[in-house]
């Protein structure tokens, strides 16, 4: 065994390796071990740089926020307004403060004076208002009975509407809507979370969730052959829809729609 000493190196200090503490917790021990220098080292400089962006950002307000950057984007010509409530710190550890800060009232006038992009151009948008018609002709019927089935049929609201875990389609009573077109149209589109119904609009084509509407429509005054009671509210078919969809009757889709009605109505 060969040993090499250097006279100009430093002893390291000793200090034991993988020595217990004298305690434990649960039989649990631990070792008394330094941390590496590469975990200290990164660490002493994330707080070098948490120093630095609290800097930038917030005290000289050099840097500009996410929300400034947003309404310089929007806007080039956008400039910082001062506020004349506010004052400057000069340690960030006492007296620094959120720009805004003040009475709880005064917070929404401000920020929405402030930020134009975000409460101006990008506001959000009332959703549109669409007011829907009833397709009735065979071949939109056939197609939202098929969608229907496949969807929601067998488990939801049983192929023939009577109901299964979501309720009765085939009576009077309404939860949700008021059994118009449009408010079935509406829930389909939106969905009953709290209910485990799912918002179809993510799913389904807007021309398909008109043909199911349609077809959902239809199924009023039928018979189903297990019916769920009654749930909601009572909302009455209004006589002209009554007229249009045949209710009390057959349901009017391709299987009982004789080929000259078929393509009388697709060419209407």
């Amino acid at each position: 065994m060969i040993n090499i000493h250097n006279e100009g190196a430093k002893p390291m200090a000793h200090h034991p390796v993988d020595e217990l503490f004298d305690h434990d917790y649960d039989g649990i021990q631990e070792f008394d071990n330094d941390l590496p220098p590469w975990w200290l080292n990164l660490f002493y400089l994330t707080i070098i740089w948490s120093v630095l962006y609290l800097l930038y950002y917030h005290v000289t307000g050099i840097g500009l926020l996410q929300a400034e950057k947003y309404n310089k984007e929007v806007d080039p010509q956008w400039t910082r307004r001062a506020d004349p409530n506010y004052q400057p710190p000069f340690w960030a550890a006492y007296s620094f403060h959120s720009p805004y800060e003040g009475s709880r009232k005064d917070v929404t006038p401000r920020m929405m004076a402030e930020n134009p992009g975000l409460f101006g151009e990008a506001a959000l948008i009332e959703e549109e208002t669409i007011e829907y018609e009833p397709l009735f002709d065979a071949a939109n019927l056939a197609a939202g009975r098929e969608l229907f089935e496949r969807n929601c049929g067998a488990t939801c609201h049983a192929n023939d509407g009577g109901g299964n875990i979501g309720p009765n389609l085939t009576d009077n009573f309404w939860i949700h809507s008021e059994g118009d077109i449009n408010g079935i149209i509406r829930t389909i589109e939106r969905g009953v979370p709290a209910k485990g119904m799912i918002a179809w609009k993510r799913i389904l084509k807007p021309e398909e969730i008109h043909q199911i509407g349609s077809y959902v429509l239809t199924l009023r005054g039928t018979t189903p052959a297990n019916p769920k009671p009654p749930q909601g509210e009572e909302y009455p078919l209004p006589p002209s829809l009554r007229e249009d969809t045949g209710t009390g009757d057959e349901v009017p889709t391709e299987e009982n729609t004789t080929p000259a009605e078929a393509e009388e109505s697709n060419q209407s």
